[in-house]
């Protein structure tokens, strides 16, 4: 595969990626959290205002980690269901299956 489309592929790739959802309660997808996080968001709370994700009836249960993992808080992966889950100290609890890790 030549070097351009490599860059073609990554290319397609951030924008698929872009459009994933986030925050499934208020239709937040990831391209909205990228652009808070670039534009000096620092904190959830921070990208929360901006974005409006995090703010629905679920409480954040699952895009909370996501998006703290995304400002670089240390995440981990359920092994049961593959959400995020923050570390935290054990056991952790995942917040969708309940399994614990």
């Amino acid at each position: 595969m030549a070097t351009s489309d490599k860059i073609e592929k990554t290319r397609e790739q951030a924008i698929i990626d872009s459009y994933r959802p986030i925050c499934l309660c208020n239709k937040i997808r990831k391209g909205i959290i990228v652009k808070a996080i670039q534009s000096g968001a620092k904190s959830f709370e921070a990208v929360s205002r901006r974005s409006g994700a995090g703010t629905g009836p679920c409480g954040a249960a699952r895009c909370g980690p996501m998006i703290r993992g995304m400002l670089g808080e240390e995440v981990e992966t359920c092994r049961d269901c593959g959400w995020s889950i923050l570390k935290a100290p054990p056991p952790l609890t995942c917040p969708r299956c309940g399994a614990v890790q």
